[in-house]
C-alpha cells in the first residue's frame, strides 16, 4: 500500500512541476518586450500613451501558452521594472489593471482547454493500453494454436496449459522484489522455447542490476554491461547479434529481451547465451518477446493490483488491475467509470440467465463471476461510463432476458448495484455489496 501511495505521489507531483524553461520563457519574454520598446520609445517603452499597449501582448501570449500562473508572473515582471525604466513617473492603475484582467482570462482560457486537453489525451492513452493489452493476447493465441498444430504429438502440454501454470505460479507465490518466481520463468521459457543458457536480470531504480537473479545453464558469467542488453534496452525491443548495428559489437549473447508492460513501464532484462542453432529463428524470437511480454504484464498486474487483491482475495487480478488502472484515470483526468453488481437469486433457470448475461459483455468491459454461491454474482466494470450508460447497459439486459426467457428482471430473481469510481471509497462499497450478498444467500 506504502509503495502505491508512493507511486502516486510521484505522479501528481510530476504533473504539478513545470520545465525550468518554461519559468524562463516566462521572465525571457517580457524581458525582451521591454528591450525592444526601449529601443524603439526610450521615454515610453511600455507604450501608455500608444493607441494600443502592444508590450501586453507578451504576458498574453504567455497565458495563453503556459497558464494562468506564468502570465502573472510576466505581468508581475512588467510591474515591478516600471520604477526602474520610468525614473519616478506614477504608474497608470487603468493600463495594468486593463492588463492583468486580459492575462486573467487568456489564463483562465488556456487552463480550461489544457484541461480538456488532458482529458482527451488520457482517453487516448488508456484506449491505447487496452488496445495494446488486447492485441497481445489475440497474438499469443495465434501463437499457442500454431504451436498445437505444430507439436500436438511431440508435446502433448500445450501452450495455453503452460501459460495457466505460470499464472498460476504468480498467484501463489508471495515473494517480494521486481521479479517474482524468476527462476520459474526461466525454466518456463527453456522448455518452450530450448534455450540452453540464459539469465534474468532486474531492472531497478533505472539501471540494471549487476548480478542476475535468475539463470539456467552452466554458464553463471553474466555482464550487466553488455553490448547486447544495452541496445535492447536503449531501443526498447527484442535483438540479436544478427540485428542491424550489432555487427562490430562484441558481445557474448545471442538474444536480449527487455521485459516491459503494456504501459512502457520496463522490470527486467532476459538475457539469452546459447540455444539449438534450428532454434534460432524469426518465429522462436517472436515467440521468446511474445512471453516475456506476457511475464511482464502479470507481474505488474500483480503489483499494481495488490491493495485492492488485500481487501477482496477472491478478485481475479486482471480486474483488480483495471479496477486501479481506472481510479488513476478518475484522479488524473477526471473521467469516471462504473462498477455494476449483479445479483441473481436461486430459481428454476438461474444458471442459463446468469450465462446469458455474462455473455452480453461489451468489448470493453471486465467481468468478475461468482458462481459458486446459491446466489450468483457477476460485477462487470464498466471503464468510462456513466450511471446513464449504466441504465441503457440494464434495459438492454432487461430486453434480452424477456425476449430470450420471457421473463421481467424482477421474475428472473435480478437485481443490480452500481458503484462509481468517482466516490473514494469505492473498493469498501463493492466489498460491502457482495458481503450482504452472501449474507443473504447464507
Amino acid at each position: 500500500m506504502l509503495k502505491t501511495a508512493k507511486w502516486h505521489w510521484r505522479i501528481h507531483t510530476a504533473q504539478a512541476r513545470r520545465p525550468w524553461w518554461q519559468w524562463a520563457e516566462t521572465l525571457a519574454m517580457p524581458a525582451i518586450g521591454l528591450a525592444i520598446g526601449h529601443a524603439y520609445a526610450p521615454h515610453d517603452p511600455y507604450g501608455v500613451t500608444s493607441p494600443f499597449p502592444w508590450l501586453w501582448l507578451v504576458p498574453l501570449l504567455v497565458a495563453l501558452r503556459y497558464g494562468m500562473l506564468p502570465g502573472l508572473a510576466a505581468s508581475a515582471l512588467l510591474l515591478l521594472t516600471w520604477p526602474l525604466l520610468m525614473r519616478g513617473q506614477p504608474i497608470p492603475p487603468a493600463y495594468f489593471i486593463g492588463g492583468l484582467i486580459m492575462v486573467m482570462i487568456a489564463g483562465e482560457y488556456s487552463g480550461v482547454w489544457r484541461t480538456r486537453v488532458r482529458r482527451v489525451e488520457e482517453l487516448n492513452g488508456y484506449i491505447d493500453e487496452r488496445l495494446d493489452r488486447l492485441a497481445r493476447q489475440h497474438h499469443l493465441l495465434r501463437l499457442s494454436h500454431e504451436r498445437l498444430e505444430q507439436n500436438l504429438i511431440s508435446r502433448p502440454v500445450t501452450l495455453r496449459d503452460a501459460l495457466a501454470r505460470l499464472r498460476g505460479l504468480l498467484d501463489a507465490s508471495d515473494e517480494g522484489g521486481g521479479l517474482p518466481v524468476a527462476q520459474s520463468f526461466l525454466d518456463f521459457m527453456a522448455q518452450f522455447c530450448q534455450l540452453e543458457a540464459a539469465a534474468l536480470f532486474e531492472w531497478r531504480n533505472g539501471e540494471l542490476v549487476a548480478e542476475p537473479v535468475a539463470v539456467i545453464g552452466n554458464d553463471p558469467n553474466y555482464r550487466s554491461d553488455d553490448a547486447l542488453l544495452d541496445y535492447a534496452i536503449r531501443h526498447r525491443t527484442l535483438c540479436h547479434v544478427q540485428t542491424d548495428g550489432l555487427h562490430d559489437v562484441e558481445t557474448g549473447l545471442l538474444v536480449a529481451v527487455p521485459l516491459r508492460n503494456s504501459i512502457g513501464v520496463q522490470i527486467g532484462v532476459l538475457a539469452i547465451k546459447r540455444m539449438p542453432f534450428f532454434a534460432l529463428n524469426d518465429d522462436t524470437l517472436q515467440m521468446i518477446s511474445v512471453l516475456s511480454a506476457y511475464y511482464a504484464e502479470q507481474v505488474s498486474v500483480r503489483e499494481l493490483a495488490a491493495p485492492l487483491l488485500e481487501a477482496l482475495p477472491d478478485c481475479p487480478p486482471d480486474f483488480a488491475y483495471e479496477l486501479f488502472n481506472l481510479q488513476r484515470v478518475r484522479r488524473e483526468s477526471g473521467l469516471t467509470s462504473t462498477i455494476v453488481v449483479q445479483f441473481f437469486a436461486p430459481g428454476s433457470q438461474q444458471q442459463d440467465i446468469f450465462n446469458e448475461v455474462r455473455r452480453s459483455q461489451r468489448g470493453l468491459d471486465q467481468q468478475w463471476a461468482i458462481d459458486d454461491r446459491p446466489t450468483r454474482a457477476l460485477i462487470t466494470l464498466m471503464p468510462l461510463s456513466t450511471l446513464a450508460v449504466v441504465d441503457g447497459y440494464v434495459n438492454r439486459i432487461e430486453a434480452l432476458v424477456r425476449e430470450r426467457f420471457g421473463k421481467s428482471l424482477v421474475q428472473a430473481g435480478y437485481s443490480h448495484h452500481c458503484v462509481s469510481l468517482s466516490k473514494p471509497d469505492a473498493w469498501i462499497q463493492l466489498q460491502g455489496l457482495l458481503h450482504e450478498g452472501t449474507r443473504a444467500t447464507a
